[in-house]
Protein backbone atom coordinates (compact mmCIF):
# COMPACT_ATOMS: atom_id res chain seq x y z
CA UNK A 1 0.00 0.00 0.00
CA UNK A 2 0.89 3.80 -0.18
CA UNK A 3 2.46 3.97 3.15
CA UNK A 4 4.52 0.62 2.34
CA UNK A 5 6.75 3.04 0.15
CA UNK A 6 7.18 5.06 2.83
CA UNK A 7 8.80 2.16 4.66
CA UNK A 8 11.48 2.20 1.88
CA UNK A 9 13.33 5.90 3.25
CA UNK A 10 12.74 4.93 6.72
CA UNK A 11 15.48 2.12 5.94
CA UNK A 12 17.20 4.63 4.09
CA UNK A 13 17.15 7.47 6.66
CA UNK A 14 18.90 4.98 9.46
CA UNK A 15 21.87 4.01 7.40
CA UNK A 16 22.41 7.84 6.88
CA UNK A 17 22.70 8.14 10.26
CA UNK A 18 24.25 5.07 11.42
CA UNK A 19 26.35 4.91 8.25
CA UNK A 20 1.15 5.77 -30.21
CA UNK A 21 -1.78 3.45 -30.71
CA UNK A 22 -2.30 2.41 -27.21
CA UNK A 23 -0.92 5.95 -26.07
CA UNK A 24 -3.90 7.49 -27.64
CA UNK A 25 -5.99 4.68 -26.32
CA UNK A 26 -4.69 5.59 -22.87
CA UNK A 27 -6.24 8.80 -23.17
CA UNK A 28 -9.08 7.98 -25.27
CA UNK A 29 -11.02 6.49 -21.97
CA UNK A 30 -11.40 9.69 -20.36
CA UNK A 31 -13.95 11.83 -20.90
CA UNK A 32 -12.05 14.44 -22.43
CA UNK A 33 -10.04 12.53 -25.07
CA UNK A 34 -10.04 14.71 -27.64
CA UNK A 35 -7.83 17.20 -25.52
CA UNK A 36 -5.85 14.26 -24.52
CA UNK A 37 -5.05 13.00 -27.53
CA UNK A 38 -2.91 16.54 -27.66
CA UNK A 39 -0.98 15.92 -24.72
CA UNK A 40 2.99 14.79 -24.73
CA UNK A 41 5.59 14.34 -22.64
CA UNK A 42 7.96 16.69 -20.59
CA UNK A 43 10.84 15.43 -20.38
CA UNK A 44 13.06 17.14 -22.50
CA UNK A 45 15.48 14.27 -24.99
CA UNK A 46 18.52 14.50 -27.54
CA UNK A 47 17.63 12.91 -30.92
CA UNK A 48 19.77 10.29 -30.20
CA UNK A 49 17.92 9.23 -27.53
CA UNK A 50 14.78 9.31 -29.78
CA UNK A 51 16.59 6.17 -31.85
CA UNK A 52 16.69 3.70 -28.95
CA UNK A 53 15.14 0.46 -29.05
CA UNK A 54 13.58 -1.28 -26.25
CA UNK A 55 16.54 -3.70 -26.25
CA UNK A 56 18.44 -0.80 -26.11
CA UNK A 57 16.53 0.69 -23.27
CA UNK A 58 16.51 -2.13 -21.36
CA UNK A 59 20.26 -2.85 -21.67
CA UNK A 60 20.62 0.72 -20.45
CA UNK A 61 18.10 0.20 -17.16
CA UNK A 62 19.73 -3.28 -16.44
CA UNK A 63 23.39 -1.45 -16.51
CA UNK A 64 24.57 -3.67 -18.89
CA UNK A 65 24.85 -1.17 -22.11
CA UNK A 66 28.34 -0.65 -23.52
CA UNK A 67 28.79 2.91 -23.13
CA UNK A 68 30.94 3.78 -19.63
CA UNK A 69 28.37 5.04 -17.50
CA UNK A 70 29.25 8.69 -16.02
CA UNK A 71 27.16 7.44 -12.57
CA UNK A 72 26.68 4.65 -10.40
CA UNK A 73 26.15 5.81 -6.78
CA UNK A 74 24.54 4.12 -4.06
CA UNK A 75 23.14 5.41 -0.84
CA UNK A 76 23.09 8.81 -2.16
CA UNK A 77 23.03 11.53 -0.07
CA UNK A 78 22.24 15.21 0.33
CA UNK A 79 23.58 17.68 2.55
CA UNK A 80 22.20 21.20 3.36
CA UNK A 81 23.42 24.58 4.34
CA UNK A 82 23.80 23.89 7.76
CA UNK A 83 25.95 20.50 6.68
CA UNK A 84 23.25 18.29 7.72
CA UNK A 85 23.22 14.91 5.43
CA UNK A 86 20.11 13.34 4.51
CA UNK A 87 18.85 10.25 2.33
CA UNK A 88 17.96 11.46 -1.26
CA UNK A 89 15.87 8.78 -2.22
CA UNK A 90 13.48 7.99 -4.00
CA UNK A 91 15.26 10.76 -6.02
CA UNK A 92 13.35 12.31 -9.21
CA UNK A 93 15.62 14.43 -11.26
CA UNK A 94 14.59 17.18 -13.44
CA UNK A 95 17.39 19.50 -15.68
CA UNK A 96 16.48 22.94 -15.67
CA UNK A 97 17.69 26.21 -17.54
CA UNK A 98 19.23 27.70 -14.73
CA UNK A 99 22.86 27.48 -14.75
CA UNK A 100 23.29 27.93 -11.20
CA UNK A 101 20.77 24.96 -10.48
CA UNK A 102 21.06 22.91 -13.89
CA UNK A 103 19.63 19.80 -11.81
CA UNK A 104 16.97 19.99 -9.01
CA UNK A 105 15.93 16.69 -7.54
CA UNK A 106 12.83 16.28 -5.36
CA UNK A 107 12.91 13.31 -2.58
CA UNK A 108 11.35 12.76 1.03
CA UNK A 109 12.43 12.03 4.42
CA UNK A 110 10.99 11.27 7.59
CA UNK A 111 9.97 13.85 10.07
CA UNK A 112 8.57 11.58 12.77
CA UNK A 113 7.93 7.73 13.13
CA UNK A 114 5.03 7.70 11.30
CA UNK A 115 5.24 11.00 8.69
CA UNK A 116 7.29 12.11 6.21
CA UNK A 117 8.38 15.43 4.51
CA UNK A 118 9.21 16.44 0.88
CA UNK A 119 12.47 17.97 0.05
CA UNK A 120 13.96 20.07 -3.24
CA UNK A 121 17.34 19.70 -3.67
CA UNK A 122 19.91 20.62 -6.92
CA UNK A 123 23.09 19.28 -8.37
CA UNK A 124 25.85 20.78 -10.56
CA UNK A 125 26.99 17.48 -11.97
CA UNK A 126 24.50 15.37 -10.44
CA UNK A 127 26.84 13.63 -7.71
CA UNK A 128 26.76 16.07 -5.60
CA UNK A 129 23.46 17.05 -3.99
CA UNK A 130 22.53 20.05 -1.82
CA UNK A 131 19.25 20.65 0.20
CA UNK A 132 17.41 23.47 -0.68
CA UNK A 133 14.57 22.94 1.87
CA UNK A 134 11.77 21.43 2.79
CA UNK A 135 8.28 21.44 -0.20
CA UNK A 136 5.43 20.03 2.24
CA UNK A 137 4.42 17.99 5.09
CA UNK A 138 2.82 15.50 5.96
CA UNK A 139 3.82 13.90 2.56
CA UNK A 140 6.21 11.65 0.60
CA UNK A 141 6.79 10.02 -3.28
CA UNK A 142 7.44 13.39 -4.77
CA UNK A 143 7.51 14.19 -9.01
CA UNK A 144 8.02 17.52 -10.45
CA UNK A 145 8.01 18.38 -14.09
CA UNK A 146 9.51 22.28 -15.40
CA UNK A 147 7.44 23.26 -18.13
CA UNK A 148 8.28 25.44 -21.08
CA UNK A 149 8.08 28.93 -19.40
CA UNK A 150 9.81 27.83 -16.35
CA UNK A 151 6.51 27.28 -14.02
CA UNK A 152 6.51 24.12 -12.21
CA UNK A 153 4.19 20.97 -11.30
CA UNK A 154 4.59 18.94 -8.70
CA UNK A 155 2.75 16.07 -7.11
CA UNK A 156 3.19 14.13 -4.21
CA UNK A 157 1.29 11.30 -1.77
CA UNK A 158 -0.52 13.40 0.97
CA UNK A 159 -1.21 12.08 4.17
CA UNK A 160 -2.18 14.21 6.69
CA UNK A 161 -4.19 11.48 8.62
CA UNK A 162 -3.90 7.81 7.66
CA UNK A 163 -5.57 7.63 4.69
CA UNK A 164 -3.14 8.88 1.69
CA UNK A 165 -4.60 10.97 -0.90
CA UNK A 166 -2.89 12.51 -3.99
CA UNK A 167 -1.88 16.25 -3.80
CA UNK A 168 -0.93 18.53 -6.53
CA UNK A 169 0.90 21.85 -6.87
CA UNK A 170 1.34 24.46 -9.77
CA UNK A 171 3.72 27.02 -9.27
CA UNK A 172 3.03 30.02 -11.87
CA UNK A 173 5.25 33.28 -12.73
CA UNK A 174 4.50 36.15 -10.90
CA UNK A 175 7.31 38.17 -10.83
CA UNK A 176 9.72 35.68 -10.50
CA UNK A 177 8.84 32.46 -12.30
CA UNK A 178 7.57 29.36 -10.47
CA UNK A 179 11.32 27.82 -11.50
CA UNK A 180 12.65 30.55 -9.71
CA UNK A 181 10.37 30.92 -7.01
CA UNK A 182 10.46 27.45 -5.60
CA UNK A 183 14.49 27.71 -5.54
CA UNK A 184 14.53 30.73 -3.47
CA UNK A 185 11.73 29.20 -1.24
CA UNK A 186 11.08 25.20 -1.51
CA UNK A 187 8.18 25.85 0.47
CA UNK A 188 6.75 29.16 -1.05
CA UNK A 189 3.09 28.50 -1.45
CA UNK A 190 2.31 27.01 -4.61
CA UNK A 191 0.06 29.35 -7.38
CA UNK A 192 -2.85 26.47 -7.37
CA UNK A 193 -2.92 23.45 -4.83
CA UNK A 194 -5.80 20.40 -5.08
CA UNK A 195 -5.86 17.45 -3.40
CA UNK A 196 -7.68 14.78 -5.58
CA UNK A 197 -10.45 12.90 -4.13
CA UNK A 198 -9.64 9.39 -3.42
CA UNK A 199 -10.64 6.55 -5.24
CA UNK A 200 -13.77 5.30 -4.45
CA UNK A 201 -13.27 1.60 -2.22
CA UNK A 202 -9.69 2.03 -2.29
CA UNK A 203 -7.95 2.60 1.04
CA UNK A 204 -5.19 4.51 -0.28
CA UNK A 205 -3.74 6.59 -3.09
CA UNK A 206 -0.12 7.65 -3.92
CA UNK A 207 3.07 7.36 -6.33
CA UNK A 208 1.81 10.07 -8.31
CA UNK A 209 3.62 10.39 -11.75
CA UNK A 210 3.12 13.16 -14.27
CA UNK A 211 2.54 11.99 -17.52
CA UNK A 212 1.16 14.09 -20.70
CA UNK A 213 0.58 17.62 -20.30
CA UNK A 214 -1.41 20.36 -21.87
CA UNK A 215 -0.16 23.37 -21.24
CA UNK A 216 -0.40 26.93 -23.22
CA UNK A 217 0.66 29.05 -20.32
CA UNK A 218 -2.40 28.67 -18.11
CA UNK A 219 -3.04 26.13 -15.94
CA UNK A 220 -6.62 27.33 -16.10
CA UNK A 221 -6.99 26.06 -19.65
CA UNK A 222 -4.50 22.68 -19.21
CA UNK A 223 -4.81 18.77 -19.04
CA UNK A 224 -2.68 17.09 -16.72
CA UNK A 225 -2.00 13.40 -17.23
CA UNK A 226 -1.36 11.58 -13.73
CA UNK A 227 -0.76 8.06 -12.89
CA UNK A 228 -0.19 6.71 -9.64
CA UNK A 229 -1.87 3.46 -7.66
CA UNK A 230 -4.43 3.03 -5.21
CA UNK A 231 -4.84 -0.04 -2.49
CA UNK A 232 -7.77 -1.54 -3.98
CA UNK A 233 -10.20 -2.52 -1.63
CA UNK A 234 -7.50 -2.74 0.38
CA UNK A 235 -6.13 -5.85 -1.05
CA UNK A 236 -3.69 -5.25 -3.42
CA UNK A 237 -2.00 -2.22 -5.20
CA UNK A 238 -2.93 -1.44 -8.34
CA UNK A 239 -2.52 1.62 -11.28
CA UNK A 240 -4.88 4.16 -12.09
CA UNK A 241 -4.51 6.50 -14.50
CA UNK A 242 -6.26 10.32 -14.53
CA UNK A 243 -6.72 13.50 -15.89
CA UNK A 244 -7.02 16.63 -14.60
CA UNK A 245 -8.51 19.29 -16.60
CA UNK A 246 -8.11 23.14 -15.81
CA UNK A 247 -6.59 22.04 -12.45
CA UNK A 248 -9.93 21.36 -11.21
CA UNK A 249 -11.77 18.88 -12.75
CA UNK A 250 -10.95 14.66 -11.80
CA UNK A 251 -11.38 11.96 -14.44
CA UNK A 252 -10.07 8.77 -12.75
CA UNK A 253 -10.39 5.30 -13.56
CA UNK A 254 -8.23 1.70 -13.69
CA UNK A 255 -5.36 0.75 -15.87
CA UNK A 256 -6.42 -2.52 -16.59
CA UNK A 257 -4.09 -3.04 -19.50
CA UNK A 258 -0.93 -2.19 -17.31
CA UNK A 259 -2.66 -4.05 -14.25
CA UNK A 260 -3.08 -7.43 -16.71
CA UNK A 261 0.33 -6.90 -18.59
CA UNK A 262 2.37 -7.05 -15.25
CA UNK A 263 -0.19 -9.70 -13.95
CA UNK A 264 0.50 -12.00 -16.71
CA UNK A 265 4.31 -10.93 -16.63
CA UNK A 266 4.46 -12.83 -13.08
CA UNK A 267 3.92 -9.40 -11.13
CA UNK A 268 1.40 -10.68 -9.61
CA UNK A 269 1.65 -9.02 -6.39
CA UNK A 270 1.58 -5.34 -5.33
CA UNK A 271 1.93 -3.44 -8.47
CA UNK A 272 2.55 0.49 -7.56
CA UNK A 273 5.25 2.94 -8.83
CA UNK A 274 6.00 3.73 -12.15
CA UNK A 275 7.30 6.23 -14.59
CA UNK A 276 6.29 7.12 -17.94
CA UNK A 277 8.18 8.49 -20.64
CA UNK A 278 8.65 8.96 -24.76
CA UNK A 279 11.15 8.31 -26.56
CA UNK A 280 11.21 9.15 -30.89
CA UNK A 281 7.17 8.25 -31.07
CA UNK A 282 7.20 5.07 -28.58
CA UNK A 283 6.10 5.52 -25.27
CA UNK A 284 7.58 3.50 -22.31
CA UNK A 285 6.62 3.18 -18.79
CA UNK A 286 8.96 1.40 -16.12
CA UNK A 287 6.98 0.00 -13.37
CA UNK A 288 7.86 -1.94 -9.44
CA UNK A 289 5.45 -4.87 -8.55
CA UNK A 290 5.74 -7.73 -6.50
CA UNK A 291 6.68 -11.31 -7.90
CA UNK A 292 5.27 -14.50 -6.29
CA UNK A 293 5.53 -12.61 -2.52
CA UNK A 294 4.98 -14.49 0.05
CA UNK A 295 2.28 -11.44 1.21
CA UNK A 296 2.03 -7.74 0.99
CA UNK A 297 4.70 -7.11 2.92
CA UNK A 298 7.22 -9.40 1.37
CA UNK A 299 10.00 -6.64 0.44
CA UNK A 300 12.52 -9.01 -0.90
CA UNK A 301 10.13 -9.27 -3.90
CA UNK A 302 9.49 -6.51 -6.02
CA UNK A 303 11.06 -6.36 -9.16
CA UNK A 304 11.04 -3.90 -12.83
CA UNK A 305 8.94 -4.22 -15.73
CA UNK A 306 9.87 -2.27 -19.06
CA UNK A 307 6.58 -1.58 -21.09
CA UNK A 308 6.27 -0.72 -24.45
CA UNK A 309 2.79 1.26 -24.27
CA UNK A 310 2.75 1.34 -28.14
CA UNK A 311 3.03 -2.59 -28.92
CA UNK A 312 1.97 -4.10 -25.48
CA UNK A 313 5.92 -5.52 -24.98
CA UNK A 314 6.96 -6.19 -21.72
CA UNK A 315 9.89 -7.31 -19.96
CA UNK A 316 11.08 -7.75 -16.56
CA UNK A 317 14.34 -5.73 -15.90
CA UNK A 318 17.68 -7.38 -14.02
CA UNK A 319 19.47 -4.37 -13.07
CA UNK A 320 23.35 -5.50 -12.83
CA UNK A 321 23.95 -3.81 -9.15
CA UNK A 322 27.20 -4.19 -7.54
CA UNK A 323 26.51 -6.58 -4.58
CA UNK A 324 24.08 -8.62 -6.43
CA UNK A 325 20.48 -7.10 -5.28
CA UNK A 326 17.69 -8.19 -6.58
CA UNK A 327 14.33 -6.27 -4.95
CA UNK A 328 14.10 -2.73 -6.65
CA UNK A 329 11.31 0.10 -6.59
CA UNK A 330 10.28 3.30 -7.21
CA UNK A 331 12.12 3.74 -10.49
CA UNK A 332 12.39 7.26 -12.23
CA UNK A 333 14.17 8.28 -16.06
CA UNK A 334 15.12 11.35 -16.70
CA UNK A 335 16.70 12.70 -19.67
CA UNK A 336 19.39 15.38 -19.21
CA UNK A 337 22.65 16.73 -20.57
CA UNK A 338 25.44 16.43 -18.72
CA UNK A 339 28.34 18.99 -17.54
CA UNK A 340 30.54 18.21 -20.73
CA UNK A 341 27.38 18.55 -23.27
CA UNK A 342 26.85 14.84 -23.56
CA UNK A 343 23.04 13.69 -23.10
CA UNK A 344 22.42 11.28 -20.75
CA UNK A 345 19.70 9.36 -19.13
CA UNK A 346 19.33 9.69 -15.65
CA UNK A 347 17.92 6.06 -13.79
CA UNK A 348 16.92 6.31 -10.45
CA UNK A 349 15.57 3.47 -8.02
CA UNK A 350 15.29 2.08 -4.36
CA UNK A 351 17.31 -1.05 -3.25
CA UNK A 352 15.22 -2.75 -0.75
CA UNK A 353 17.11 -4.50 2.86
CA UNK A 354 16.11 -7.78 1.76
CA UNK A 355 17.03 -9.93 -1.19
CA UNK A 356 19.75 -6.97 -1.81
CA UNK A 357 22.92 -9.47 -1.58
CA UNK A 358 25.60 -6.98 -0.14
CA UNK A 359 24.39 -3.94 -2.25
CA UNK A 360 23.88 -1.12 0.17
CA UNK A 361 20.19 -0.43 0.70
CA UNK A 362 18.73 2.71 -0.23
CA UNK A 363 18.59 5.37 -3.24
CA UNK A 364 20.73 4.34 -6.75
CA UNK A 365 21.24 6.46 -9.31
CA UNK A 366 22.54 5.78 -12.61
CA UNK A 367 23.51 8.47 -15.39
CA UNK A 368 24.30 6.75 -18.57
CA UNK A 369 25.78 8.82 -21.33
CA UNK A 370 23.97 8.18 -24.84
CA UNK A 371 26.71 9.27 -27.13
Amino acid sequence: MAQDRSLRSIIAYLLVVVASVLALTYADRHADAKKAAGYDYVAPQAPVASRLSMAQLAAILNETAPNKPYLAAYQLTTTDAHGAIASAAPLKVAPTDDPAHPYLGVFHNPINTTQFATYLGYSNDLKTWHTLGEIHQPASQPDIRILADDSVLYAEEYNPSDRPYIRVQYYGNDGLSGLQAIIANPAVAPTNALTLPGTPSAKADGTPEFGRVNYGGSISSSGLEITHHDFHRGQRDLEQDGILTDFKNWSDSSDTIINDLVTNADGNGKIGDRELFKVGSEVYEVVEAQVNPTSGNDYGSWRLFLIDRTTNAIRQLSPALRGGARSLGNPTVSFVTLPSGVPALVFTCFVFGANNGTTPPGGHVFVYPLE
